[in-house]
């Protein structure tokens, strides 16, 4: 993968995100779950930020980017990550006005696929962060 490859997924995966987080963070009387998805999600995204700029000024003969691209593989961290994103995102943005009345209501996830979720993010963020700190090694 070249560092436009893995730079556009990174993009799109931090865009992706931070439609969640903005409605999360939109949601009056917010239940303690979307206020964690919310909070994960949002430093996430800070982390997804960092490691963009970081490829954007890398090349491929870095030793740095060559551990960066296992994120990037199929069904790596940002695919695992992306799949799970995608459910949220589909689940809790409306798609019409009678969703956007019933929205901040209904939660619509079970205790079981808000772990998963949070799992992923967690994994994710971890191994941004590991890719980061090898980068000043």
């Amino acid at each position: 993968m070249d560092p436009l490859s893995i730079t556009a997924s990174v993009i799109a995966i931090a865009e992706l995100t931070s439609k969640a987080v903005n409605y999360l963070n939109g949601v009056k009387n917010a239940s303690k779950d979307q206020e964690r998805c919310a909070l994960e999600a949002s430093s996430l995204f800070t982390l997804l930020t960092s490691l963009k700029y970081r490829l954007e000024d890398t090349t491929p003969t870095d030793p740095w980017y060559a551990r960066v691209l296992d994120l990037g593989t199929e069904n790596g961290a940002l695919s695992q990550y992306k799949v799970a994103l995608e459910r949220l995102v589909n689940k809790i943005v409306p798609k019409n006005k009678a969703g956007k009345v019933t929205a901040p209501i209904l939660w619509p996830f079970k205790q079981k696929e808000v772990a998963e979720i949070l799992a992923a993010i967690e994994r994710l963020k971890s191994l941004i962060g590991i890719a980061l700190e090898m980068d000043h090694l």
